[in-house]
């Protein structure tokens, strides 16, 4: 082999390890936190994240970054880079719906074994806002036939919770003065 086609070839070699620990480190970086804020429009998400009372920071404590449940495909992750680089998004970003069943591929085995489970440990819950007795597990006043209720839909992530809202966050969603306009004799205490 000449001369030339060594160093033809040491280059070329070069080029590739090069390439590929490039490779290597963007990959790792792009699993990171920190690659989400590069996005203007995912600062509000990153810094739930990071420091907040909100539910993503009590994930970050526990080390769960954000592809450890936003899981998209590379397919998934072009198509968002160029809706980003088109800016045809808008903000706040489409919630993503999370099932039960996704919350409990973490939960269940560490902190519950069923939703039934979850019905039975907060049984007891007095509502703090309204102080009365009510599961916010267990589907009541017509909401039966609904089944387990979404994780999500009062354990938020990335806001407050609607849990925080008492009553109100489910309810009417703030449109009443009063829960008097509804209940005029007053919101049963369970007692």
């Amino acid at each position: 082999m000449s001369k030339r086609r060594i160093v033809v070839f040491g280059v070329l070699l070069g080029v590739v390890v090069i390439g590929g620990v490039a490779a290597v480190a963007a990959w790792k970086y792009h699993e990171q936190p920190q690659f989400c804020g590069t996005c203007h429009i995912m600062d509000p998400y990153l810094e739930s994240w990071q420091a907040s009372d909100l539910g993503a920071h009590a994930h970050a404590v526990e080390d769960v970054t954000c592809l450890d449940c936003h899981e998209p495909t590379v397919q998934q992750q072009v198509d968002e880079l160029v809706v980003y680089m088109q800016g045809d998004f808008e903000v706040p970003l489409k919630e993503r719906d999370f099932g039960v069943e996704f919350c409990f591929d973490c939960h269940v085995p560490n902190e519950h074994t069923s939703y039934e489970q979850i019905i039975e440990r907060t049984k007891d819950f007095t509502d703090y806002v309204v102080p009365q007795q009510i599961n916010p597990h267990d589907p009541h006043a017509g909401l039966e036939e609904m089944g387990p209720l979404k994780c999500i839909g009062c354990h938020q992530m990335h806001e407050e919770s609607r849990l925080i809202n008492g009553c109100d966050g489910c309810h009417h969603d703030g449109t009443f003065e009063s829960c008097s306009t509804c209940h005029p004799g007053g919101i049963p205490t369970g007692d």
